[in-house]
């Protein structure tokens, strides 16, 4: 198999993976408000010893708990794939030092984000419903700067991701190292006789 198809099918997961989880992150809360407005009766009744506003509050902080678990795999997906696209960029084909560098930064801002981001975010998400009144509004702000940050490393990995496709689709000649060969009977070249 061409090495560019191979790049192209891992690079195509990793992008792809990211906007699925993008869409479902940006999504999920909004299943809260769908289950209380469209909630049956058995639901009703169940939650009105909590009133509306727990119920809410309980609902939203499953939906994080699940979005966390979900994000935190994602993440560990993508650096055991990142590790091995960085491994068979650098062993299994002829890519130069750019190409690599853009991989390993892939890499390196993953880990950023699994390592620093997602646990901070994780921490003000968890205790932000709870708290009261002016710690809730110091931590809401923590919460979102570390969410952005988060964003931007994600937007910042789909423009590496994009650029390294484009600098492996660019390649005028193929640079396959399985189908490099060097022959020996070229027609400048005697023949070899033991």
């Amino acid at each position: 198999m061409h090495y560019r198809r191979i790049v192209c099918l891992l690079l195509g997961v990793w992008l792809g993976g990211g906007i699925l989880m993008a869409w479902y992150g940006a999504r999920s809360f909004g299943t809260v408000e769908s289950i209380l407005a469209q909630s049956n009766p058995a639901f009703v009744a169940q939650t009105k010893p909590l009133g509306p506003a727990a119920t809410r509050l309980v609902l939203r902080y499953a939906v994080a708990e699940q979005n966390r678990w979900l994000f935190r795999n994602w993440e560990n997906m993508q650096i055991c794939l990142a590790f091995l696209f960085f491994c068979y960029l650098l062993f299994g084909t002829m890519e130069g030092k750019f190409s690599l560098a853009v991989m390993l930064a892939m890499l390196v801002l993953t880990l950023i984000q699994r390592l620093w981001i997602s646990p901070e975010l994780g921490l003000a998400g968890r205790t932000m419903g709870y708290l009261p009144g002016d710690l809730a509004a110091q931590e809401r702000a923590r919460f979102w700067m570390l969410h952005n940050a988060y964003i931007a490393v994600e937007a910042l990995k789909f423009g590496f991701g994009l650029i390294l496709g484009m600098i492996v689709m660019s390649r005028s000649r193929s640079i396959d190292p399985l189908n490099q060969f060097n022959m020996i009977d070229k027609a400048n070249h005697r023949h070899v006789n033991w």
